[in-house]
């Protein structure tokens, strides 16, 4: 199940050598440059996977783990503790994604994959920063992230040229609320798309260089596992309790389920696009149109939950067979 390119592998050691350089530059990279590392951190990771995507996987591995234990002890010896941390989520994401293309895990399954151990992961980091006290932990975080909210605020007031509106007034702690109540499903969905963005960053890249990847299938068909509509359908129910805290659970859990129903949502767009041969100014006009629309993006989200079981693509693809098939009659 090793991945092999078309085209060869580079040619020898030398092509070896500069694959797995090119490895440690977009590992490394981020860490040495954290003021920016959000942006990195969407696609380098997925990157490295790229250039380490031949050989033995053991060997793989290893040479991942080995640039992970240096470089993270040579920034702790020096006090950079956040580029070490940095250099463990671009590991993990750079590890699971070679494990998934040697497996052959479909892309989807990675996706919710990746997510999971994000997850898990900042959990850990949270138990070891704070011990088990998870509740005083979480309030930690959200008073943290409504300081820095509040301060922004502030800066906006001092710079405004008049005096703030009551309806702006109403607008800003409206935002403020629903950053509160949805401060774990805003963490869960920026893991989500930094995890999708590595999977597509990998992919297209072994699309280009013309790579088995052994990741499937392309992204216009893409299409969440069937137990995923389970997971919704509950936390949508437990969203509906009254009683806290399982109302504030199910509200949150029942986004980052949608931000997936969301992807899937945006693949069957794609595949209808390209079935359709639609202009590509049209499709950027269609994506900037539910942009700007929050019920574009629940029709979005609604559209890739109802694919469960009307599977859109499929009767698309049947109904052009006929169409064919009656004109060539």
């Amino acid at each position: 199940m090793n991945s092999q390119g078309k085209r060869g592998t580079g040619a020898g050691s030398n092509g070896l050598l500069k694959e797995k350089a090119a490895a440690i530059g977009a590992l490394l990279l981020p860490c040495l440059a954290p003021e920016i590392n959000s942006v990195f951190q969407f696609f380098l990771p997925g990157a490295a996977a790229h250039f380490l995507n031949d050989g033995p996987i053991p060997s793989r591995l290893f040479f991942l783990l080995f640039i992970y234990v240096i470089a993270s002890l040579a920034f702790l010896s020096v006090g950079m503790v956040a580029s070490a941390m940095i250099l463990t989520q671009a590991v993990i994401i750079c590890g699971l994604l070679m494990i998934a293309a040697w497996r052959a895990v479909k892309a989807p399954e990675t996706l919710l994959l990746m997510s999971i151990v994000f997850a898990l992961t900042s959990l850990t980091i949270v138990i070891m920063a704070y011990g088990f006290s998870l509740p005083d932990a979480y309030q930690k975080m959200v008073s943290a992230m409504t300081k820095e909210y509040d301060n922004a605020v502030h800066l906006y007031r001092k710079g405004a040229p008049s005096q703030v509106s009551p309806q702006l007034d109403q607008l800003i702690e409206s935002v403020r609320q629903t950053l509160i109540s949805y401060f774990p499903s805003i963490i869960g969905s920026f893991f989500i798309f930094l995890a999708l963005s590595n999977i597509l960053t990998f992919m297209k890249l072994n699309d280009v260089r013309e790579r088995i990847a052994n990741l499937h299938p392309s992204f216009d068909r893409w299409q969440m596992p069937w137990w995923l509509v389970w997971c919704f359908i509950v936390t949508g129910f437990m969203a509906l309790v009254p009683q806290k805290p399982w109302a504030d659970v199910g509200k949150n859990l029942v986004v980052v389920t949608s931000v997936f129903y969301l992807i899937q949502g945006f693949s069957i767009m794609k595949f209808f696009f390209k079935v359709m041969n639609t202009p590509v100014y049209v499709r950027y006009l269609v994506y900037a149109l539910i942009g700007i629309q929050w019920y574009g993006l629940l029709l979005v989200v609604f559209t890739g939950l109802m694919d469960n079981w009307f599977d859109f693509r499929s009767r698309l693809e049947t109904k052009m067979n006929s169409q064919d098939g009656g004109a060539d009659g």
